[in-house]
């Protein structure tokens, strides 16, 4: 009851924030109805307000944070300029870091470079001399930084407070690696709901098909909604109600890319199947890192292989697009797809944009009904942002993280929502809220695709995440020479990455 409490709460929060968008500038209203200074327009009221917070009375002296930033290829992590013309999420990451100025009383010098070799290289150079007090970097660099000392433990600041829920409720149990915190993310990064893993339907066509229809009778629910409440939105079930839908719609002859198919994802999505059976494929205990053992339990591999690759390449209903995302995210967008498994930034660059297409968008389904929860991958790229151990401001650079993240969770999120669901937050479809929150919670942290580049073998891609999406993208069910020709290989190279944790100073 209480769980539902709150996330009826959100829902109400969001309804309102959004109904105060006015000239295009998200505003975020204070419970006591009264306004704070503000630049760029709107009232703002700091995170929590009425609560207790670990940064209450925290404020500095005026220093400098300096903040070296990869250029993300999708939402920007800092705007320096406000204006107007921007759209209204580039207004929030403005505003979300004028605000974390103003309440720490500190002033921000952010440096963006394009991420890879060089990022890195860079940012160990200029730690050495304490060039820089925060690191943003591009979700799987955050590995390589955190092997070379170069990460601060993010546990040891009493302003950083990872319960507040701007920060993902799984980030510490999945990313802690002996009892140490070295990068942190949620909220914070605008690109991580922006690359967040969903299934999304087409409303019109759930009409259309009778789904709903189908769901009652299969399953006993009232609709597609109450199915994913409950924990019967399965594999399974996903399967069974594309089951029919196809249509020859460019008058081939034959099935083609262009026809109208019950479901359509791409390769890299498709490694979801092994998330959403609540799979993960590294885990870390008091001993450190270890390849998890659901990835060498053949058989449980194997049928789930065989459970997904049968429907998704053989019953005539869905359609796998292999490389190509952008097909797949056209296709639903004209209206040729019931289900599309795919990351939220779909929605924000077409689906939101395109006239007279009615959709929502589902967690990403499980494998077992019985499984509690669901679970998925978020996609990279996405940031992780770290305290540089050659930091003399390593105190007020990790404030600066938790004032970020507490702005983001009240003005970059609910922007993000709004620019993936069109004006639905405002017209109080609580159903497409509750959906959302769920879709977010289902995100799994998995060190095993953080620490990819640190998982290859003779310069081939990671053999953890590969493997898997291979087998299934080729239509294939066999799992026990992977695991013969791999396992041994993991361990070592997992065994590489804990002698490194291990010499790692306590802070």
């Amino acid at each position: 009851m209480q769980k539902q409490t709150k996330l009826w709460m959100r829902v109400l929060s969001l309804t309102l924030v959004v109904f105060m968008l006015g000239s295009m500038l998200l505003a975020c209203k204070k419970k006591e109805e009264t306004s704070a200074e503000t630049t760029g327009g709107g009232d703002v009221v700091a995170p929590n307000e009425g609560e207790k917070n670990v940064l209450d009375g925290v404020r500095y002296n005026g220093e400098t944070i300096h903040v070296y930033g990869w250029l993300p290829s999708n939402i920007a992590e800092q705007v320096q300029e406000f204006s107007s013309e921007l759209g209204i999420v580039e207004q929030n990451v403005y505003k979300r870091l004028d605000e974390t100025k103003k309440q720490l009383n500190i002033n921000v010098e952010w440096k963006e470079e394009a991420h890879g070799t060089a990022f890195i290289q860079s940012a160990t150079t200029a730690n050495q001399t304490g060039g820089y007090d925060v690191i943003a970097c591009y979700s799987m660099n955050a590995a390589t930084l955190t092997t070379q000392g170069i990460c601060k433990n993010l546990l040891s600041y009493d302003t950083m407070d990872f319960a507040e829920p701007c920060w993902p409720s799984d980030l510490i149990d999945q990313v802690t690696m002996y009892d140490k915190l070295y990068f942190c993310t949620g909220d914070i990064s605008t690109n991580l709901i922006f690359m967040t893993s969903l299934v999304y339907v087409n409303l019109d066509m759930v009409d259309k098909w009778q789904i709903n229809q189908k769901i009652q009778e299969l399953y006993d629910e009232e609709d597609i909604y109450d199915l994913v409440r409950e924990g019967k939105w399965t594999y399974d079930a996903m399967f069974k109600l594309t089951e029919g839908i196809w249509r020859d719609s460019d008058n081939s002859g034959g099935r083609t890319k262009l026809d109208t198919y019950g479901l359509g994802t791409y390769n890299n999505l498709t490694i979801n199947f092994y998330a959403g059976a609540g799979y993960s494929l590294l885990e870390s205990d008091e001993n450190g890192l270890y390849v998890s053992e659901d990835y060498t339990d053949v058989d449980s591999i194997e049928k789930l292989l065989k459970d997904v690759v049968d429907p998704l390449f053989d019953n005539g209903f869905c359609h796998h697009f292999a490389g190509d995302y952008t097909m797949t995210r056209d296709n639903f967008a004209a209206g040729l797809h019931l289900f599309s498994l795919a990351p939220a930034s779909h929605a924000y660059l077409k689906h939101y944009h395109t006239d007279d297409l009615n959709y929502a968008a589902l967690p990403v389904p499980k494998y077992d009904a019985a499984q509690e929860g669901y679970h998925s991958y978020h996609s990279n790229p996405y940031t992780n942002y770290i305290v540089a151990s050659g930091s003399a401001n390593a105190h007020i650079a990790a404030s600066f993280l938790q004032c970020l993240a507490q702005w983001s969770y009240d003005t970059t999120r609910i922007a993000i929502f709004e620019n993936t669901m069109k004006a639905r937050f405002a017209q109080g479809d609580s159903d497409v809220t509750e959906m959302w929150e769920m879709i977010v919670d289902s995100q799994t942290f998995d060190l095993g695709r953080i620490f990819a580049e640190s998982l290859k073998r003779g310069g081939q891609g990671s053999v953890l995440v590969a493997q898997f999406e291979g087998r299934l993208n080729a239509g294939r069910t066999d799992w026990t020479n992977i695991v013969d020709s791999y396992e041994q290989d993991l361990k070592d190279l997992v065994a590489a990455i804990n002698a490194k944790l291990q010499e790692l100073p306590d802070q």
